[in-house]
């Protein structure tokens, strides 16, 4: 179904609410949680909100606009690698509980080779969230010293890791000899007419969100993730570019049981995937968003399916109200901010919104 913007009362919510959500991320920026942020609300397919706040760049002043582009950190395991694995297993190319190292056999003899796509899909594939990866010039090698640098003992239940969505990219790219940009490009962007979706090096001319000052230039257009610049393509943890409202017409996807505005991109039974608890912790994992819970700074559980990414980004979803919500932010630039001041910004915003749904 496509959005449309409308009246909050249309989709069933309450304009008090949403204003109480828009002064949230106000005082935030007033508190330099953030310098700005993108934020929109839709239920029914009905935007209901649609807020550009503060400032996308500090020096010079830029004033944050709706079509800003924000370097998605990990929402690209989410919006990319996680649909592509699912597309794949969905058409029998690589079935979900394929073992790693039957798509990877460079990874023999290493404790992931014995886990399976699912393992990775739900961070329960043993390794560490990161790891320093010594330069290689060829790419190969580089995958090699990665896979070295996560050492030898398996880590048990759940660790949340880039590099399983990394090998979760590598392992979309042998089982179809093509590259996770291109996969990307054919099986979620076109279908869901995300235009302005790409992987990095993103176009100078757009109106990018400029992240972190490294080494007196800003990054801009160029991913703020180490690894994924180390590696320099299109990878499963981390690189992805989009507008806000290119994110909203995701969520929207899933919320539609993966339909999109130019046609289909997933089976409804893989979209349920993702809405679907694949593991028995207190914050479960489904193959590729997490249960919000108790994610941010509140005794007050959220009941939606989501993700966030490092550079200060989220989406969230509440699939039995229709509801989806959408918050960009530049937190890292032009320096890390403390984390803590983004997760109470971003649950005083989610339960506000939350607060808003009259029927």
């Amino acid at each position: 179904m496509s959005l449309k913007f409308g009246r909050p009362e249309e989709a069933g919510l309450a304009a008090e609410g949403l204003e109480a959500a828009r002064t949230a991320l106000e005082d935030a920026i007033a508190q330099d949680a953030f310098p700005g942020a993108v934020a929109y609300v839709a239920r029914r397919s009905v935007i209901v909100a649609a807020w550009a706040l503060g400032l996308r760049q500090m020096s010079p002043e830029r004033a944050m606009t709706h079509d800003a582009v924000f370097d998605l950190a990990s929402l690209t395991k989410a919006i990319c690698t996680a649909p592509v694995i699912l597309r794949l297993a969905a058409d029998g190319r690589l079935p979900l509980d394929t073992q790693i190292g039957d798509c990877l056999p460079w990874t023999q003899g290493h404790f992931v080779a014995r886990r399976t796509l699912q393992d990775l899909l739900t961070h329960q594939g043993g390794l560490p969230p990161s790891a320093d990866i010594p330069w290689a010039a060829e790419p190969g090698e580089r995958h090699r010293r990665m896979l070295l640098a996560t050492g030898t003992e398996s880590r048990e239940g759940i660790v949340y890791s880039d590099l399983g969505y990394y090998l979760l990219g590598l392992a979309a790219e042998a089982a179809t000899d093509e590259g996770l940009g291109e996969l990307f490009r054919r099986i979620v962007a076109e279908p869901l007419g995300l235009q302005g979706t790409r992987f990095w090096p993103y176009a100078q001319d757009a109106i990018v969100v400029p992240s972190e000052l490294r080494e007196g230039v800003l990054l801009q257009g160029v991913v703020h993730d180490g690894k994924a610049r180390l590696m320099g393509l299109p990878t499963g943890h981390a690189g992805l570019f989009a507008p806000a409202l290119d994110v909203l017409t995701f969520a929207q996807a899933l919320l539609d049981g993966g339909v999109g505005p130019q046609g289909r991109f997933l089976p409804e039974n893989s979209v349920r995937l993702m809405f679907t608890a694949q593991t028995k912790s207190v914050d479960p994992r489904s193959l590729g968003l997490f249960y919000w819970g108790g994610r941010d700074d509140s005794a007050h559980r959220l009941d939606l399916w989501g993700h966030t990414g490092f550079t200060g980004t989220s989406f969230a979803l509440a699939p039995d109200q229709g509801l989806a919500v959408v918050l960009l932010t530049n937190r890292v630039h032009p320096f890390r901010r403390p984390e803590a001041g983004l997760r109470a910004a971003r649950q005083r915003f989610h339960e506000a919104v939350l607060a808003s749904l009259c029927d």
